[in-house]
């Protein structure tokens, strides 16, 4: 009887020697609540044995409150107007580039960046459209771009209206400029945004004007950008 305990003994010991680490478990004769039952392990790529946390909660990653929106272009337009003696100069921007940043359906944390190409303005007319890009007024061949970067968004008088403001840069000269911004609600998971910048010409190198039909010094740019609506569940409320 005691040679069959010391025998136990002994295969007791190599196995702990064996599974030191390992979660095995050994039980002595005539006390089977000694059992103990292994640890779980995880194992890294190197093999080593990682310790499991228990109870870890893993977070949704929050949405960002800088979100890019598409602009279908088809959609959106960017003209200018400006009065004259006798007609007025209305123009078109058919090649242009713009990012608007934006969360939720807010509009105060905004920003946007507009890049227009000059060359590719048209009025409807062919002799307009020769001498508004000739050297007297986007002298598109020197300065084939227009650009604006806003800097700053305030409240406007209600809830779906904002004062932008950014520098625009044109005919080489950057000059600060206000952007009158009104949010449209959404309809059917688009949304309209609609700006306004007046400017006077002459602070950008347009001195020009034709003896008989004189241009106003001050032009008006309209945009209207046809942007989708923020995805449902990240809105400013909900976030």
């Amino acid at each position: 009887m005691i040679l069959r305990r010391w025998a136990m003994v002994a295969v007791g010991l190599a196995l702990i020697a064996c599974g030191f680490g390992g979660g095995v478990a050994v039980a002595t004769e005539g006390d089977p609540t000694a059992a103990a039952t292994a640890k779980p392990e995880s194992r890294t790529a190197a093999g080593a044995a990682a310790p499991v946390e228990v109870g870890a909660i893993v977070r949704p990653r929050a949405a960002s409150t800088d979100e890019p929106r598409a602009i279908d272009k088809t959609a959106s337009r960017i003209e200018f107007h400006a009065k004259a003696t006798f007609a007025k100069v209305d123009g078109v921007f058919h090649r242009w580039e713009a990012e608007l940043r934006k969360s939720g359906d807010g509009f105060d944390d905004a920003s946007l960046k507009m890049k227009l190409e000059t060359d590719s303005v048209t009025t409807g007319s062919g002799l307009k459209d020769k001498e508004i890009r000739s050297k007297n007024f986007f002298d598109t061949k020197q300065f084939p771009d227009i650009e604006f970067v806003s800097t700053k968004v305030t409240p406007g008088p209600n809830p779906a209206k904002f004062v932008m403001e950014g520098n625009m840069t044109m005919r080489g000269i950057t000059k600060p400029v206000t952007v009158l911004i009104e949010q449209h609600p959404v309809v059917n998971g688009r949304q309209l945004i609609e700006g306004t910048i007046e400017f006077d010409r002459k602070e950008f190198g347009m001195t020009h004007n034709a003896p008989f039909n004189k241009i106003s010094k001050d032009v008006e740019v309209l945009m209207r950008l046809d942007v989708a609506a923020p995805a449902p569940g990240n809105t400013a409320a909900g976030k």
